[in-house]
């Protein structure tokens, strides 16, 4: 009986270790696979990051070479400086109407003077000692010898905005035109993303001057500074705010509101510690961190110009890559249960099948939950059409699934004058206005084509089985017809959308294809009433 007992405990014994053994082995393996899905996963969010940042930042060079192309022409037709001027402060406000919140003023330097849009006296300029040719743009556009330049960014507290300017030098050597740019429309990209629950988005450029964040109150604030320089930028406008006169009440609220910023990025600064460090060292994939006590991802992607730093909380990462452990870790624990099951054949053998038994239910009850949650990532929240990352996979997949002899077309789509809309009436009729586009582009494509809401108020959409843009010209004016239609019943605003489209064919690159099609898009949107534009037109 005794001996009996003994062999029970060596094969519980056995058992146990055994259990141990295996989970260890799986936890070892299946933490690898995981390990490269986060790589791929961040990797993935801060390249489509990079190539979004790229496309705002490409459109403001486009708003730039719209102004160089009108103040050339203008220079040719009237070169006295005078007149010159005349025309730069009439354009202000013909631009400022074309480009919104994104346009802050107009300058140059010509024949040797300085001319602006704005309608502060040139006195005021020479008494602050303003030297045209010591500014930086200037002396940034004479170094880029020809090439559109960005000034290094800083944050306006007066007023509320990231500020840069694009310069160009001339072909004569001399001149110099410059555009002040609002980048708002980077923090709008930055706000938008939501690729991880409760993470963490900052562009900073080549200085460490932070132009994008999802917290606001980073903007402007050096991310490449130590703690101690960043407690001293509190220090020194604390200073500041004490010898300003209580009078001025405008400089009062901008140093106040530097204060609040300056302390908020302090203390983030002061968590982050030397993990920026680790993150330029791992530059290949994924970086654990601590960010106030709480476990992170971080991934750092670097630019020629710009740095794209994604911190994701822990929970959140394993959230959005589920699949890579969560299915083959629950099969390996079922197989095991199921081999000692078989193995023992006492009351223990009852327990564990049971086990089994619950345990397959709860995978059951995941997978559902699992193939749910994929489904609900798949489809844009507003609309109920494909997101921009479904939409670039299906097109994948139909790229690599055509014959040789197949082809479709893709056109990428922009509302014109959208903004106004949300400015004028307000961001909820503005999403009503985007789900009426949406419903008119579904209602004009087949069961067979494809079609998204990639963000805001751009759409794409593929036309499987033809080469003829014939068709896409009038898919796209069916769309428009139909929207201005509805509007007008519904009794609310309506837009036009403008589009550009590329012929695809099998084996073609989605990103490739994509970016030609946004170069017609681009083009189209220069009459902004629903132009449509492709190669050979």
């Amino acid at each position: 009986m005794e001996a009996i007992k003994i062999k029970n405990r060596k094969k519980a014994l056995a058992m146990a270790v055994t259990f141990v053994v295996v989970n260890l082995i799986a936890v070892f393996l299946i933490g690898g696979k995981e390990s490269a899905t986060i790589d791929r996963s961040l990797t993935g969010h801060a390249e489509s990051t990079k190539a979004q940042f790229q496309d705002v930042m490409d459109n403001y060079k486009q708003s730039f070479q719209l102004f160089v192309q009108m103040m050339s022409h203008e220079i040719d037709r009237t070169p006295d400086p005078d007149q010159v001027l005349a025309y730069l402060k009439d354009m202000d406000p013909k631009l400022l109407e074309i480009e919104g919140d994104t346009y802050d003023g107009l300058y140059m330097y010509y024949q040797g003077r300085y001319l602006y849009s704005w309608d502060t006296p040139y006195s005021v300029y020479e008494e602050s000692g303003y030297v045209a040719t010591e500014r930086p743009w200037y002396k940034d556009a004479m170094a880029g010898r020809g090439e559109i330049v960005f000034t290094p960014p800083y944050m306006s507290y007066a007023n509320h905005y990231i500020l840069t300017t694009i310069s160009q030098l001339q072909p004569d050597g001399e001149t110099v035109f410059a555009y002040d740019i609002k980048m708002g429309d980077i923090q709008e990209l930055v706000s938008s993303l939501d690729y991880f629950s409760d993470e963490q988005i900052l562009i900073y450029d080549n200085n460490g001057t932070v132009i994008g964040s999802t917290n606001t109150d980073y903007l402007g604030g050096n991310l490449l500074s130590s703690v101690e320089e960043t407690a001293q930028v509190i220090a020194d406008a604390e200073q500041e705010l004490l010898e300003t006169d209580a009078n001025v009440a405008d400089e009062i609220s901008k140093l106040e509101e530097q204060i609040v910023s300056a302390k908020a990025f302090h203390a983030f600064r002061e968590s982050f510690g030397d993990e920026l460090s680790a993150l330029q060292e791992s530059q290949d994939g994924a970086c654990r961190i601590k960010l106030d006590r709480t476990g992170y991802y971080g991934y750092l992607l670097s630019g020629d110009d710009f740095s794209f730093l994604i911190l994701a909380p822990s929970l959140s990462v394993y959230q959005g890559t589920l699949t890579a452990w969560l299915i083959p870790f629950l099969i390996v624990e079922l197989l095991l249960i199921y081999v000692l099951g078989r193995v023992s054949k006492d009351q223990k053998n009852r327990e564990l099948r049971a086990a089994y038994v619950e345990l397959g239910q709860t995978q059951k009850r995941l997978e559902i939950a699992l193939s749910a949650a994929q489904k609900a990532a798949a489809v844009d929240e507003l609309t109920g059409m494909m997101n921009a990352r479904s939409f670039k996979k299906a097109m994948t997949d139909s790229l690599s699934s055509m014959d040789k002899t197949e082809g479709g077309i893709l056109i990428m789509l922009d509302g014109d004058h959208f903004k106004q809309i949300n400015d004028t009436y307000g961001h909820n009729i503005g999403d009503e206005v985007i789900k009426l586009s949406a419903q008119m582009i579904v209602g004009r494509i087949r069961t067979i084509d494809l079609a998204s809401r990639l963000h805001g108020d751009e759409f794409a959409i593929f036309v499987s089985n033809t080469t003829d843009y014939s068709v896409a010209r009038r898919i796209i004016s069916d769309i428009n017809h139909t929207i201005e239609k509805e509007a007008k019943k519904r009794n609310m605003p309506s837009i036009t959308l403008s589009a550009g489209a590329v012929i695809a064919h099998a084996g073609d690159s989605f990103n490739t294809l994509s970016k030609k099609a946004d170069e017609y898009l681009y083009q189209a949107k220069e009459s902004h009433d629903g132009g449509f534009s492709h190669p050979g037109e």
